[in-house]
């Protein structure tokens, strides 16, 4: 068996990567914006982004709902077919166990909220835009405890935390444009890592578990957004130390939808690996901290070995990028 701190260990390391990794997506989704290209023509680019995240949305999930016909009399899967369509439609849900998928349509009407609120003040002092960074997120906690204990329908209340990060990420390249995250001296870098990585780790800890999929953002609006903030300054400053990117690495930046929306299927097929090689679940969920290492390396490596697949079959491709690729 596991000692409790191998438990409060793994635990801890969850609620640090909760408080920015979800962050860092719509941050970069922000820095990454090109509004000289597309402000003048807002309508192509919602076309062009619908197409790259809502219909995967739409096709995975209503995959994933014909799959619960067949099942529904075989395996317990605690929902009826029924179920699983009132909660698509509703946009949210169900409670406790939500998929993944809620990533996509959020990032998708953050994106356009953020794009028109930056078309709309583009020629104003951005300063001008501060403050929203504040109200947007005043707005989501007061959604939440509007709706709360009810999930929010298609989660407004991420949707807008999604566009407070992606003007983050904007400001963040109006400041610094796309430089390396160094000032040039290795021990003034090496202060400012670890002065961001003590208020990191501080404001995760205080903050707790924060889980978009069920409304629950911790027990502090500024506290996320300083922990998102934090933790994403923090990656880039490593990513600095790199003279340029490899190919590998750029692959993975270019395909990291397609490796998002296929990994699930792969990560649970470990613990039904480890059931055909003898093993109980209680067993395995005992031994938790150990195998869930293994288990995120075994589901990444077959999830990029899937993406090739992907990139070579129309069908595939449509479902998983939007994109019909000749």
């Amino acid at each position: 068996m596991i000692p409790m701190g191998g438990d409060v260990y793994l635990e801890s390391v969850v609620v640090l990567l909760a408080g920015f990794a979800i962050a860092l997506f719509f941050i970069l989704a922000g820095m990454t914006y090109n509004g000289d290209k597309h402000r003048e023509n807002l309508k192509e680019y919602a076309i062009s982004r619908c197409r790259q995240l809502l219909i995967p949305y739409f096709v995975l999930y209503i995959i994933m709902m014909l799959l619960f016909i067949p099942l529904a009399g075989s395996v317990d899967t605690y929902l009826t077919p029924g179920e699983v369509f009132f909660w698509f439609l509703y946009g949210a849900g169900p409670p406790g166990q939500a998929t993944y998928l809620w990533f996509l349509p959020v990032l998708y009407f953050g994106l356009l909220l953020f794009t028109v609120i930056e078309a709309a003040t583009h020629n104003i002092d951005s300063r001008v835009r501060w403050p929203l960074i504040v109200l947007l997120p005043v707005l989501a906690f007061w959604i939440t405890d509007v709706f709360s204990p009810i999930l929010v329908p298609w989660r407004l209340n991420s949707i807008l935390l999604a566009t407070t990060f992606c003007i983050v990420g904007q400001e963040m390249t109006r400041y610094r444009g796309l430089k390396p995250w160094r000032t040039g001296s290795r021990i003034r870098d090496v202060g400012i890592f670890l002065i961001l990585s003590l208020v990191l780790v501080v404001a995760s800890q205080y903050n707790g578990f924060t889980n978009l999929v069920e409304d629950s953002f911790g027990s502090n609006a500024w506290l996320y957004l300083i922990t998102g903030a934090s933790g994403t300054i923090l990656v880039f400053m490593l990513s600095s130390l790199f003279k340029s990117p490899s190919k590998r690495m750029v692959f993975l930046g270019v395909n990291s939808q397609i490796i998002y929306e296929i990994h699930p299927v792969f990560f649970y097929l470990a613990p039904a690996t480890m059931v055909l090689l003898g093993w109980s679940l209680a067993e395995y969920d005992a031994l938790l901290s150990i195998f869930w290492p293994m288990r995120f390396v075994f589901g990444f490596v077959l999830a990029i070995a899937f993406t090739f697949l992907v990139l070579r079959n129309r069908v595939l491709s449509l479902i998983f990028t939007g994109k019909n690729k000749k």
